[in-house]
């Protein structure tokens, strides 16, 4: 148990499978390292100790996002581990029962089977949580000395283990003591490192009680566990570690069993819905399958009354920001013909949106409606009619003519296949929540060099939970997804280094620009991902002709980016100019998707007027659309 991989909590995006069919790598020590294993066998109790332990109960208090809790873990020689563990308004159970990997949803308690990334992680956990690197063949790893490290608290002699499956840790040992102080372990792009301490014997070997889960650039979301009881050797039935029955869902269909037929407005590239909680007035909210969990923007939480627990990091597009929790009697999601559903005891996360996202919607965002929400349903969303269908999964058969392309879970979010230029192939996030065609994260990017295509582009500036970033936009040559392709798709190189775009395990994000131009299905129970073309398919990828991005605060609208060498900056544009009128019209009686058609769409040759408002005194601006990229 020494090294527990307690940070699945702390890593909360709330980011905490299938039966895996693994090749596993020659077991391997070296001299070294076995020496430094051998040491720590005989100092914490001895061979004979070691291998009279087959199995464990370890129940401990946690401490975590300035909310306490407890957590009561479960191993079983060879490979099964599972947990419970109940923070705030959350409770996390997980398991590995050797060949199925599975956890509970934190939100709503919904049984989740782990295939992917997520697989891989668990079944690491358990190699690690059982020890197994300490048997004579590593348990089928491989363990090597790295060298040693020093640091403000001393110097250590420092391993890395590698299991048969998954990601590597380091452990780091005191060669005073003999015993292991710390480990560090990769999972995507964060480093986490826990610091064990207070020793004391337990079935006859010496035991960390004590230890510090942190993950780097996040203190906010520091972890600490407390054992307070460890039983070791109990007899733990198989139905401990196995994947649970489905719990029922507090769910209720407004007006036809089983199915809800609701309206979405289809603006800025965002999906639109009403949503009301705990029974006040609908309010819009943005449908995202790339957030974790439904999210209420903090100003409407307080509009609410909501009460609001702990304080932790959360990360978003390209950055990262504070977060919190909170409990909801009730979320309605209807249309105005009272259609729609209502869930009940719904756990959300309330976060600062509307300062990120106001600015360049143009409307107040109340919040996001996540996966624990959408993942309930299998989810049918046709941009052509604008219309979000929410079908039980029991019952539901799919028999139409579209492309049923299979999906794994990263975390909550489907991940799918897809190909660039015939020859970049990677696994891509599905995020109905981006208005991107495809946002390409930094490690992809520099895998594939692909910023070398940056002298054909522009930078564009991004908005998102966190703050704004910039990308770099370049046209590359062909998109393949499934059977479907097309021509000069519009994609955007990330350069951010931390938040969701410096993902290292997936490819990238496909926004919205790819999924509107199809009918698309998704379906988390049988992980499908069904398209089905619609009139937008074969439509070509459009940039900004006129290269000002306006942002609107309050009543005052402003230049928020004027792109280099763009007819915006040859008519003499500046960021931070305040825009009247447009063509002697009043800057806010347009909607920001006339707005699109207008700058966006509008024909090549076409002069537009700006009046803008600069140091006090108004100037008229003249531009003249033209192709950009």
């Amino acid at each position: 148990m020494a090294i527990r991989r307690t940070a699945r909590f702390a890593r909360l995006s709330l980011p905490l499978a299938a039966v895996l069919l693994a090749t596993a790598v020659r077991a391997e020590i070296t001299p070294d390292a076995k020496a430094v294993l051998d040491r720590y066998i005989v100092t914490t109790g001895g061979t004979a100790a070691f291998n009279a332990v087959h199995s464990t109960r370890m129940m401990a208090r946690i401490s975590a996002f300035g909310l306490g809790g407890t957590s009561l873990n479960y191993t079983r020689r060879p490979d099964l581990r599972a947990s419970v563990a109940e923070i705030g308004p959350l409770k996390i159970r997980d398991g590995f029962d050797g060949s199925l990997a599975w956890r509970t949803d934190h939100s709503t308690g919904k049984v989740v089977r782990l295939d992917g990334k997520d697989a891989e992680d668990a079944r690491n956990s358990a190699y690690f949580d059982n020890e197994l690197w300490l048997l004579p063949d590593q348990g089928g790893g491989r363990v090597t000395r790295v060298g040693e490290e020093t640091d403000s608290t001393g110097t250590f002699t420092v391993l890395e283990i590698s299991p048969p499956v998954g990601r590597p840790r380091r452990a780091y040992f005191n060669p005073k003591s003999g015993l292991m102080d710390r480990v560090t372990m990769k999972q995507d792009q964060f480093v986490i490192t826990t610091t064990l301490s207070d020793y004391r014997p337990a079935g006859g070997r010496l035991v960390s009680f004590a230890q510090l889960t942190q993950i780097a650039g996040m203190p906010a979301n520091d972890m600490r566990l407390t054992v307070d009881s460890m039983w070791v050797n109990e007899d733990l039935p198989d139905s401990l570690f196995r994947m649970p029955a489905a719990p029922a869902q507090a769910l209720v269909y407004l007006k036809t069993p089983g199915l809800a037929r609701l309206p979405f407005r289809y603006s800025g590239r965002h999906v639109w819905l009403n949503a009301s909680m705990n029974g006040g007035e609908p309010a819009d909210f943005i449908f995202d399958t790339g957030a974790s969990i439904t999210v209420i923007d903090s100003a409407y939480a307080v509009k609410l009354g909501l009460e609001r627990m702990g304080q932790m990091q959360a990360q978003g597009a390209g950055s990262q920001g504070g977060a919190s929790f909170s409990q909801l009697q009730s979320l309605r999601v209807g249309g105005a013909d009272g259609d729609g559903v209502e869930l009940h005891d719904v756990k959300v996360g309330v976060l600062s949106i509307n300062a990120f996202l106001a600015p360049f919607f143009w409307r107040d965002c109340a919040g996001v409606i996540g996966y624990d929400f959408l993942s309930r349903f299998v989810t049918e969303i046709d941009f052509d009619s604008q219309t979000l269908t929410l079908h039980e999964p029991t019952g539901f058969q799919y028999s139409g003519a579209g492309a049923r392309l299979p999906f794994q879970l990263a975390g909550t979010v489907p991940a799918i296949k897809m190909t660039l230029d015939g020859r970049y192939e990677g696994d891509f996030r599905v995020d109905v929540g981006s208005g991107s065609t495809v946002d390409l994260h930094t490690p992809f990017v520099k895998r594939f060099d692909l910023a070398r295509r940056g002298e054909r582009g522009v930078d564009v500036m991004g908005g998102g939970f966190g703050g704004t970033f910039k990308n770099r936009l370049v046209r590359m040559k062909k998109i393949a997804v499934g059977p479907y392709s097309w021509e000069e798709p519009l994609v955007s190189l990330s350069t951010v280094e931390s938040g969701a775009f410096a993902s290292e395990d997936y490819a990238g994000n496909i926004g919205t620009q790819i999924l509107e131009r199809f009918k698309c299905i998704l379906d988390y129970d049988r992980r499908e991902l069904i398209l089905e073309p619609g009139k937008k398919y074969s439509k070509r990828d459009q940039f900004t002709r006129a290269g000002v991005q306006l942002a609107r605060f309050g009543d005052n609208v402003k230049a928020m980016q004027v792109l280099d060498d763009s007819p915006a900056a040859k008519a003499g544009l500046k960021e931070g100019d305040e825009v009247v009128s447009l063509d002697g019209k009043p800057i806010l009686s347009y909607a920001p998707d006339d707005l699109t058609e207008l700058l966006h769409n509008g024909k090549v040759g076409r002069k537009i007027v700006f009046e803008v408002t600069r140091d006090g005194k108004k100037e008229k601006r003249t531009l003249t659309l033209r192709e950009i990229l």
